[in-house]
């Protein structure tokens, strides 16, 4: 079996030195969002132990865990263990002078310059947490990743930002979009049977591509899989020689910005080059903790679902921070009681 690591960046926001950087240079900004730059951003709603515990308990068959950080790292790892490997932003960066950075889109546009990670990974955020023992096949089969292509009814444009949404998110996908239309149509796609009418998309999604392939011709919003997300190094390499120059003005910035792109530039192109294995699990779920009332139906829910993954979104006040965290903890403490061979 080919050796398959597990990548995801980390951020302490709690780290006093980083918060004092921070501040410094959040005073440069000139339109602040707090969707863009807030410490909802950096909060630690203390899950990244569980995900690391979910990883080795879930998929023992991994090779090595990469830790993406500016330079610190949580009390309890073992970072002398060998399944643990600390990667800092200064041996991630192509361009070492774009930092400090406090734009995880900026760290995403440095993936291709991963070094000893293997030819196959898995990327995702450290409030992404499997909740079931998986084969690595639910990752990479005929030795491509494992994704799906559902094209969206509804267009990002101006008009949706203006109505809906405007951060800076969006606008890293279009950006992400257009860049995608430049080298990619969807009539050339040679397999379209599997890669636009897998028997495992829905009728509705079937439709959409429908729509897509004969009708739109291009693309104009592609729909997510905000849960861990297998790549090949060497597609992000040539996602990088591509797209070098917008990859690193996007990688220039500190903070989110207009510019953006983020790792979903990689998946985009893996989609949209046939570079993937078509298949559409639909076995994970979200958890927008926004109370703590909230929380509690989210843990009734988990207790009583057989999904494979779950993603935290921490988007509570911080009047029930503490508590809210509290709860969580109890509730993975219990889901995953034994230590990693990694924790001290």
């Amino acid at each position: 079996m080919h050796k398959i690591d597990f990548v995801l960046p980390w951020v302490d926001g709690n780290d006093v030195q980083w918060q004092k950087k921070k501040n410094l240079y959040m005073q440069e900004l000139t339109q602040k969002k707090e969707n863009d730059h807030g410490m909802l951003r950096y909060r630690d709603t203390n899950t990244l132990k569980y995900v690391l515990r979910s990883i080795e308990q879930f998929c023992p068959w991994y090779n090595k865990i990469h830790l993406i950080t500016e330079g610190h790292f949580p009390e309890w790892l073992d970072i002398e263990h060998p399944k643990i490997n600390l990667i800092t932003h200064e041996e991630l960066y192509f361009d070492r002078s774009h930092l400090p950075t406090f734009n995880s889109s900026s760290i995403e546009m440095n993936l291709p310059n991963l070094k000893d990670v293997s030819e196959k990974f898995v990327y995702l955020n450290d409030d992404f947490i499997i909740l079931n023992f998986l084969e690595p096949e639910r990752f990479f089969r005929d030795d491509k990743p494992v994704d799906f292509l559902h094209h969206g009814w509804i267009p990002r444009n101006k008009i949706y930002q203006l109505l809906r949404d405007n951060s800076g998110w969006v606008k890293s996908l279009n950006n992400a979009i257009e860049l995608i239309n430049s080298i990619a149509v969807p009539k050339e796609i040679k397999n379209k049977k599997n890669i636009f009418f897998h028997p495992t998309y829905g009728a509705v999604n079937k439709l959409s591509n429908f729509f897509l392939l004969y009708l739109w011709q291009k693309y104009f919003f592609i729909h997510h899989w905000h849960h861990p997300q297998p790549y090949k190094l060497s597609l992000l390499k040539e996602v990088y020689q591509q797209f070098k120059v917008p990859m690193l003005n996007g990688s220039k910035n500190k903070f989110r910005k207009g510019n953006d792109l983020t790792q979903y530039l990689y998946r985009y192109y893996h989609l949209t080059k046939e570079k993937f294995y078509p298949y559409y699990h639909n076995d994970g779920t979200y958890a927008n903790i926004t109370s703590y009332d909230a929380l509690e139906d989210i843990i009734e829910k988990l207790n009583h679902s057989s999904y494979n993954f779950v993603a935290v979104y921490d988007n509570y006040t911080e009047e029930e921070s503490q508590q809210i965290v509290e709860r969580l903890t109890d509730f993975l403490e219990k889901k995953f009681p034994n230590k990693a061979s990694f924790e001290k």
